[in-house]
């Protein structure tokens, strides 16, 4: 036991000297919109929003109006209270804003539920919104954000990304909105839509004028009008293992985009499966042999041959003859069974101190009806970061493998992480899935926020240590970005290696 306090006095000693906030608790009750001001205060004072130390805000009752958030590195917590509007405005504004969280809060009528507007690396979790005017959750050039795990039901749209790069949008569950997920413009690139639960809308996912280099993964879309829409200019985007179900009118449409990659997708009793105008456009709509392409409820080929011209006694999974939507735009491996799943790619934290190492877990799926062998690389952007040689794995089975990213010598910026696997029976079959980015910084800024432009470690980094100080892997206030060492606890070692590098700064990569 002595051992134990003797760390947590030291911490607390020196956590101490750098408090020079105020601390207060600031009670209920207010009308009109309310302001977290940026130097942390409750603006009106009696404001049914509390906190103790200017880094948790929660809310202690339910709100008549609209929130305006002025602080970065902040989390809101509405405690499952509710923030309830008349049908305009924004229920929270969340505009220029880093590293916010907006967590456990019931949105209802407003224009905006929560809006971003040039903010980043923000997460908006675990909030239930609905009848939204114009959007639930509204991203407006903003990057590096992640809205995962929300409840979207009766919005016009749900999630709308405008001119919006490197978000992630996961997990969330959708209904009864008019369109669920769109993503549109020309700087809308590189966003990853995954996990998330479509049903009961118009439409499903959709991408407009020029969004490109998305990846859409392992949702699931089903009783919509239209599953996946894709208008003008939106070429190159990937999707794979999404299910798509009882959609109405198309499972996929496509106009006026070409070059979009289609495979391992279920497509069940759509009313049209796919369809592709003018049909001039050319898309992929396979991952080549073996790894084959997507599973079509209305394909009638049959499975008598194997190999990569399907001319070879003895079936695969795959099936014998192409499923044809135009002469464009042909799945040249058709699946006889819906596909198993994709791999992933899971990461223990998204921020991590330069030279400290993070872990992640990659799940590798051989899709298959024969026994493959892979060899499985990981990306940290175009870098190679580990690699492991001759998988084995039976047909229809998955494996989990774990890895350790050192990243001494990698400059500080934000990397996308990715696993691909390659088929050693046929190297020129690539499995990709994106699992996220992580941000490279200064050992010890455990919030990843921008002061004046650059990173730092200062009291908003040690407030945040302290509030999970002695924290383990799987208790309730661990926080992953905090175990600056990846010990699996946040404890002494952590808290000296952020007070070692108290009060630097580092700019970010131009």
């Amino acid at each position: 036991m002595k051992g134990k306090i003797v760390p947590a006095i030291m911490l607390t000693l020196l956590l101490t000297s750098m408090l020079t906030l105020a601390f207060n608790i600031q009670p209920v009750k207010a009308t009109g919109a309310i302001y977290i001001r940026a130097d942390g205060s409750i603006d009106p004072q009696e404001a049914s929003i509390s906190t103790i130390d200017n880094v948790t805000y929660t809310f202690t009752d339910n709100i008549n109006d609209s929130i305006v958030v002025e602080r970065d590195s902040i989390v809101v917590d509405g405690a499952d209270y509710t923030v309830q509007g008349t049908g305009g405005g924004d229920g929270i504004d969340l505009s220029s804003r880093s590293n916010v969280t907006i967590r456990n809060t019931q949105i209802k009528t407003f224009q905006y539920g929560i809006y971003l507007y040039q903010s980043h690396n923000n997460s908006i979790s675990g909030n239930n919104v609905t009848t939204s005017d114009v959007c639930a959750i509204m991203l407006y050039c903003s990057s590096c954000n992640c809205v995962s795990g929300n409840n979207l039901t009766g919005n016009n749209y749900g999630v709308f990304l405008r001119d919006s790069p490197n978000n992630t949008v996961c997990e969330n569950t959708m209904a009864n909105n008019q369109h669920s997920i769109y993503l549109g413009y020309s700087y809308t690139a590189n966003n990853t839509l995954s996990g998330n639960n479509i049903t009961d809308c118009w439409y499903g996912i959709e991408l407009f004028e020029a969004a490109t280099n998305n990846s859409i993964v392992g949702n699931n879309i089903s009783d919509n009008g239209l599953g996946i829409h894709l208008w003008s200019g939106c070429n190159q985007n990937t999707f794979s293992g999404n299910i798509l179900t009882n959609n109405s009118q198309y499972g996929i449409y496509l106009g006026y985009s070409a070059s979009n990659r289609f495979c391992h997708n279920d497509l069940i009793d759509n009313t049209q499966q796919a369809y592709a105008y003018p049909s001039g456009y050319a898309n992929i709509w396979d991952d080549g042999y073996p790894s084959g392409g997507n599973y079509w409820s209305n394909y009638t080929g049959i499975d008598l041959c194997h190999g990569r011209y399907q001319n070879e006694a003895g079936g695969d999974g795959v099936g014998d003859t192409q499923y044809i939507i135009d002469e464009n735009n042909t799945d040249r491996y058709p699946l006889m069974e819906p596909y198993a799943g994709p791999h992933s790619l899971h990461l223990s934290k998204t921020i991590v101190g330069q030279g400290y190492d993070v872990s992640m877990t990659a799940t590798i799926t051989n899709n298959g009806e024969q026994t493959d062998t892979f060899n499985v690389t990981i990306y940290a952007n175009q870098t190679i970061i580990d690699e492991i040689y001759n998988i084995n794995l039976t047909g229809r089975n998955s494996t989990t493998i774990t890895f350790t990213w050192d990243t001494t010598g990698f400059a500080i910026g934000n990397y996308n992480m990715t696993v691909c696997s390659t088929s050693v029976l046929d190297e020129t079959t690539d499995n990709n899935s994106t699992g996220g980015w992580i941000l490279v910084t200064i050992p010890g800024d455990v919030d990843g926020d921008l002061e004046n432009g650059r990173y730092d470690v200062d009291l908003y980094d040690a407030v945040r240590l302290l509030a999970c100080y002695g924290a383990k892997e799987g208790d309730p206030n661990f926080d992953p970005n905090c175990d600056i060492d990846n010990t699996g606890q946040v404890f002494l070692f952590d808290a000296v290696i952020l007070l070692s590098h108290y009060g630097q700064t580092a700019w970010p990569p131009e």
